[in-house]
């Protein structure tokens, strides 16, 4: 099966379109083409299954990717390789099929996670996050990234079934509550319609999003915020002494000498 037609990928070996001939006009959302160390690592040490070269799901797997990629970092659509140009659409569980330029406007998460009944339970409200807000959370959550992998293909194209995985380590604070320094990961299943390109035109998501916020709200919250206020304070409070004209060096039993090891 043959990779999607004008692939540039510019060094990273799982994403297309990040630099080369193709992407000289595209405007970055942060101004530069990402970088994806830290999270390829993450899914080499990580996935449950390794693809051959040039396999169907080896196939899949980097077009996901790579459409995440730029659903994440691209800011016009237009810019878009690798979608189909006016007939993208994107639904999870059943709900509203979102237009390529409502998704780019909300972001991956919020498009993924806009269920009526999340935001009763604390857990997340796609309403009130932006798409800065949202990847922020995320990113704090998971600092060394959020890696994905194609379990299974069911079928190939044009319309391509297939069951993912998707895991990180919560070695970062989500919405006041604590790092667990666990696993967090989800499965679901997801059909994918394409073009003679391989480029998407509708894309269906399922799964349940239960299974990776239960992992995000698992640490303490009001112990960890009244410990990170204290820090807080205590920080504040050593600036404060230093600065006095007859200040000396005190050392803080929380915060240790003040010295950087």
């Amino acid at each position: 099966m043959a990779a999607p037609a004008g692939d540039s990928s510019g060094g990273d070996k799982y994403r297309s379109h990040l630099a080369g001939e193709g992407e000289k006009n595209t405007v970055w959302r942060h101004g530069a083409p990402p970088t994806y160390d830290a999270v390829n690592s993450l899914f080499e040490a990580g996935r449950t299954q390794e693809w051959a070269k040039g396999s169907l799901e080896e196939t899949v797997q980097n077009a996901i990717k790579t459409w995440e990629m730029e659903l994440s970092h691209k800011a016009r659509i237009g810019d878009f390789k690798s979608v189909s140009p006016g007939r993208f659409t994107l639904s999870v569980n059943g709900g509203r099929a979102l237009t390529g330029e409502e998704t780019l406007a909300m972001g991956s998460y919020n498009a993924l996670l806009a269920s009526p009944i999340l935001p009763a339970t604390g857990a997340y409200d796609a309403a009130a996050e932006t798409f800065e807000s949202s990847h922020d959370l995320f990113r704090s959550a998971f600092p060394r990234g959020f890696a994905w992998e194609v379990v299974k293909v069911y079928s190939g194209p044009p319309v391509i079934a297939f069951k993912f995985r998707h895991w990180g380590h919560m070695e970062g604070p989500y919405k006041g509550n604590a790092p667990t320094g666990d696993k967090v990961e989800f499965y679901g299943v997801a059909v994918l319609k394409v073009d003679e390109q391989l480029r998407a035109e509708d894309v269906e998501v399922f799964y349940d999003p239960g299974e990776l916020l239960a992992g995000l709200v698992k640490g303490p919250k009001e112990e960890y915020e009244e410990a990170a206020a204290l820090a807080g304070r205590l920080r504040e409070a050593a600036t404060v002494s230093a600065s006095g004209a007859d200040a000396q060096p005190q050392a803080c039993p929380f915060l240790g000498s003040g010295k950087q090891g």
